[in-house]
This record gives C-alpha cells, sequence and structure tokens, in this order.
C-alpha cells in the first residue's frame, strides 16, 4: 500500500469517523441532559408553586380563630339576642367589621358566608344564611369534621375553574354546642394563576386531575400516547422525559385539595431554539473537519522539513560557531532530538569558556559581599554621625529623629532571622512613630498598654508596623485635626490579643466590607490595591495565621470619621518554644 493510500486510511480511521460519531454522541447527550435539566427545574418550580398554594390556604384556614373565639359573633349564633334590633346592630358593630378585615386582608378570598344553624337567628342577606342554603352532601361531609377540623370543598357552580371554599364547624358552649358553619370561598381565579406559574406562560399543558379518582377513566388523559399515559398512571410524584417523543411530565399532589398536578411539556416547544443549536452544531462539526484535516497534513509534512532543518544545522556547527537552532516547543520524538542537540551545544559552549566565566562569578561575588558588608555599616555610621553633631549643636529634635530612623534601619537589615520577639517589634513601632510624631507634631498622639509578659512572645518580623503604618497615613493624616493611636497588648491562657485603636478618618462601609471579604478568603486580594497600596493588611493577615496556625486572625472594624481599631488574635500555644529559640538567639 502506497503512502497516499495510508494517509488516505489512516485520515477516516483518526479523524472523520471519530469526528462524526463525536458529534452524533455529543448531540445526544446535550438534547438528553437538556431535557433532564429543564424537568428538574421545573420539578423545583411546581414543588416551589405548589409551597406557595400551601401556604395560601393555611392563612386562609388561620382565619378561623378571628370568628370562633369572637363572643359577639358566638353568641350572636347561639341565640343570646332578643330583637331584629339587637341582632342588626351586633352583626354591624361587631360581626360585619371582621369581615371586611379578613376579606380585605387575603386577595385569594372570594367571599365570606356563615351558615346558621337555628332559624330564629337573624338571617344577613348572602352573610349569615340559613343551613339550608348549603348542599346536602356537603353537609354531610362537614359534619363528618371533627371539631378544631376543617375542609377543603368544591363548591357547586358552573364556572370554567373549580371553585374552593374551605369549611369548619363553629361551636358555642366551649363546643359543646354546634351553632353553624364557617365558609371562606376563594377566588375564582386562585387554582388559574397557580396553573399559569407551572404552565410557564402556557407553553405546558396543565392538568388538575382529582387525586382518588382513577386515572384510567380521566377524559383529559385520553389524548396522550399510551406510554406516556401509562407512565403518568403508574408513576409516583416526580418527572421523566421521552426522547422518543420529546415529551417532558412533571406530576405533584396536592394533598388539601385532593388533587394531582400534571404538566406535560413538548420539547419542541420548550426548547425551540434547539433547531439553530443543530445548525450550529452541523457547522461546528464540518468546520472541525476542516481544520483536522489541514493540523493532519500539516503535521505529515513537517516531519521531513524538521529533519532537514537539522541536518543543515548540524554541518555549520565548528569550533567557533555553538549557536543553538531556534525551534518550537514541540514534545515529540524530533523536538525531544533537537532539544538534545541543542543541550549538547549549550554544554560544549561552556566548556570552552569556564575558566574565563568562574573567574569573573568569582570576583563578582566578591565585590557583593563586600558591598553588603560596607552598606549596613555606612548608613548606621553615618546617622550615628548626623545624631552626634546634633546633640553637639542642641538639636534635640533632629537627634532623637536620626536616633530612631537609625534604630529603624538596623531592625530592617541587621537580623538574618525571619522572627523575633513581640517586645522588639513593639520596639520598632515605637521608633517608627516617633518619626511621624516629629512630622505631624501635636497632630498625632500615640500611647502603648502592654502587658510585659506577653512581649517574650515569639512573632513574625513586621506585623505591627504595616498596621500603625495605617493607621498613620489613611486616618490620623487625611484628619484636619490630627488624632491618636493606642497600642494595647493583652494575654489569656490560649492566645495574645494586640489592637491598634485610631480616631482618625476612618473608612467608607463599602470598603471596609470588601477588605472583610479579602481577609476572609470570599474575594481576590487584587480588589485591597488603590493609588497608595492596599496588600499590607491581607500580608499581615496570611503571615501571622502560617505562623500561629490555630484560630489567629486579623479583625478590623471602622467607621467613616470615627476611627480604625485593627485587633490581631495570635494563638501562643503553638509557638511557646519559639520564644525560647528567639532568647538564645
Amino acid at each position: 500500500m502506497g503512502i497516499v493510500k495510508k494517509m488516505t486510511f489512516g485520515y477516516f480511521i483518526i479523524i472523520f469517523v471519530p469526528v462524526i460519531t463525536f458529534g452524533l454522541y455529543y448531540y445526544n447527550q446535550l438534547n438528553s441532559s437538556l431535557m433532564e435539566e429543564y424537568a428538574r427545574g421545573k420539578q423545583q418550580l411546581l414543588t416551589q408553586a405548589h409551597a406557595s398554594l400551601q401556604m395560601d390556604l393555611l392563612q386562609i384556614e388561620s382565619n378561623y380563630g378571628l370568628f370562633q373565639y369572637n363572643t359577639n359573633l358566638v353568641g350572636y349564633l347561639n341565640n343570646d339576642y332578643r330583637s331584629e334590633v339587637e341582632y342588626a346592630y351586633n352583626y354591624l358593630r361587631n360581626i360585619r367589621p371582621i369581615m371586611s378585615y379578613v376579606h380585605s386582608g387575603n386577595s385569594n378570598i372570594g367571599d365570606i358566608i356563615i351558615y346558621k344553624r337555628d332559624s330564629a337567628v337573624f338571617t344577613v342577606p348572602q352573610k349569615i344564611v340559613p343551613m339550608e342554603n348549603l348542599d346536602q352532601d356537603l353537609q354531610v361531609q362537614i359534619a363528618r369534621l371533627k371539631p378544631g377540623e376543617g375542609g377543603w370543598f368544591t363548591v357547586p357552580h358552573e364556572q370554567e375553574y373549580a371553585s374552593l371554599a374551605y369549611y369548619q364547624n363553629m361551636y358555642a358552649d366551649q363546643f359543646t354546642k354546634h351553632v353553624g358553619v364557617l365558609a371562606v370561598e376563594l377566588n375564582d381565579h386562585m387554582l388559574q394563576k397557580f396553573e399559569s406559574t407551572v404552565s410557564n406562560e402556557g407553553r405546558s399543558a396543565v392538568y388538575l386531575l382529582p387525586a382518588l379518582q382513577p386515572f384510567d377513566h380521566l377524559a383529559e388523559l385520553q389524548e396522550m400516547p399510551d406510554n406516556i399515559r401509562e407512565r403518568i398512571i403508574n408513576s409516583a410524584d416526580g418527572y421523566f422525559h421521552e426522547g422518543n417523543n420529546g415529551m417532558i411530565v412533571n406530576s405533584l399532589t396536592v394533598d388539601k385539595l385532593d388533587l394531582r398536578v400534571t404538566v406535560v411539556s413538548q420539547a419542541s416547544e420548550v426548547f425551540h431554539n434547539m433547531q439553530s443549536q443543530r445548525i450550529v452544531l452541523a457547522v461546528s462539526i464540518a468546520g472541525l473537519l476542516l481544520l483536522l484535516s489541514a493540523i493532519y497534513y500539516w503535521l505529515a509534512s513537517s516531519v521531513t522539513r524538521r529533519i532537514l532543518t537539522l541536518a543543515r544545522h548540524m554541518r555549520k556547527v565548528g569550533a567557533d560557531n555553538f549557536r543553538i537552532l531556534e525551534h518550537g516547543q514541540d514534545q515529540d520524538e524530533i523536538g525531544y532530538l533537537t532539544f538534545s542537540y541543542n543541550r549538547m551545544l549549550q554544554r560544549m559552549d561552556e566548556l570552552v569558556n569556564t575558566a574565563q566565566r568562574s573567574e569573573l562569578l568569582r570576583k563578582e561575588a566578591a565585590y557583593k559581599v563586600l558591598q553588603a558588608q560596607i552598606k549596613p555599616h555606612f548608613l548606621y555610621n553615618t546617622l550615628e554621625t548626623i545624631r552626634m553633631l546634633a546633640e553637639k549643636n542642641e538639636d534635640q529634635e533632629v537627634a532623637e529623629i536620626t536616633f530612631s530612623f537609625g534604630q529603624l534601619m538596623r531592625y530592617s537589615l541587621s537580623h538574618e532571622r525571619e522572627d523575633t520577639r513581640l517586645k522588639e517589634e513593639i520596639r520598632n513601632v515605637a521608633h517608627y512613630l516617633n518619626i511621624h510624631k516629629t512630622r505631624l507634631g501635636p497632630r498625632l498622639a500615640f500611647d502603648f498598654n502592654v502587658d510585659e509578659q506577653a512581649t517574650g512572645l515569639a512573632c513574625p518580623r513586621f506585623i505591627l508596623q504595616p498596621l500603625v503604618e495605617n493607621s498613620v497615613i489613611h486616618g490620623i493624616a487625611p484628619a484636619s485635626r490630627g488624632g491618636s493611636i493606642t497600642l494595647t497588648v493583652e494575654q489569656d491562657a490560649e492566645q495574645v490579643t494586640i489592637t491598634i485603636a485610631d480616631n482618625g478618618a476612618g473608612m467608607q462601609e463599602e470598603r471596609l466590607e470588601m477588605i472583610r471579604l479579602v481577609l476572609a478568603g470570599r474575594a481576590d486580594r487584587d480588589q485591597l490595591e488603590t493609588s497608595e497600596g492596599g496588600h499590607g493588611l491581607y500580608n499581615v493577615s496570611e503571615r501571622v495565621k502560617a505562623y500561629y496556625g490555630g484560630d489567629t486572625r486579623l479583625h478590623i472594624e471602622s467607621a467613616e470619621g470615627e476611627g480604625t481599631v485593627i485587633t490581631l488574635y495570635l494563638n501562643k500555644q503553638r509557638v511557646q518554644s519559639d520564644a525560647e529559640i528567639v532568647d538564645r538567639r
């Protein structure tokens, strides 16, 4: 078999068949996944609508207590009044306001009717009527209700949607005497609203079926395919979908109303944009085939070209030419061969120039060591000279700020270890504040309240200075009135608490909430960045968490115009031995 036939055969096996197979598989999976997702979401919507309906029904049922425990209404039904005038007066004064209140308080209530058992009780048309006005079958069902128990029944009206009403018996003389029946009728459109909610604006067919009636006798289901109808009859509450005919069925039983809600959706109507997706999928597969075909041709032709390039470069290599071959980041055998070849050229070039390079590196290293030794000592000596000159000239303010600056530099540059003791960190903060005190004058005041027994705690270097700097720059300096900073150190058996409080400018609520989210790990730290920086708080928080572990944390409170309080809670149990190490340093 020639190379052309082999490449053609490989093209069909490697590219054409897999792409077509993947396209068909992906389409079926996409269709099934969309139907499953829609059916699950529809079931959740049905459950939520059912819960909302249950709450509405429960709210209506709860109104029974307003009537049963109203002594005026019970006395009215118990025939406690002697004349029609007394009945009318009691109704207008005490009973009708309750009915109006209940009716206006719930938009789902259509009407409120009380059926009286005693014929001598005064009749109010359409409000307090004789028991004979109630359907006989309905009277029998209501009579079976126990005291304190109500029920929902269909009102015998000829309407498009079933009219429902809640019935519950009313009693007098401590529930020993049956005096009437309370009926709260719903609006005619309550179930219509429920149906509109679950039908997705009419895209799905909704069937409100009696839960106790055999499904095989329901005319509403006769138009469905036999397999779908059979599954609806036999399935419990839930959902299923049929990929062959594209139907999605969701079912749920409303126990209070003895209704079973069945929602039938057609996938073609729900996913009306699937046709466009099919077109997109077909175009994508065609484009993928073209792309893979081009890649296949490029790979086949690139093998020979890369080998020839490598051979030409090898002919040019000589004693004075170790230039490597430029190539991509290919990971195949030719790419590995080119990479190894370049490594060999680099090694040869290194061996030729080893002596010269080693000498240059040695001299540079010696220079850097000498420079590292000279720079800090030269800086300390210069600052000490300035301080001595200031004292000689009796310029105490310059001497003090020079001393503080020198101590800051010594603390920053003279330690090789990353940790220290808390007392040294506090001393460094004092020097830092002395420098700003000189700059801000009476606008800055500071005070330290430190438990000396807690200052031996081992701690990372520079965990307090960024926090104090934040208070000075963002709290005290912007405020025209200035302010004060208080550093408090306390301890208990488990932790050391460090509080840095200022009464400066504070910060906005949005900025404070964003900082808290970043410190808690629920937001990106880049959101802290401002024109003056912004990572100091985050860096201190992460360093103390890594160093102390446990429930170590940084907490911040602030109010705009009132100041800021930053609190560090340090778990000292983990670093008890570290304090000894620092002391022995």
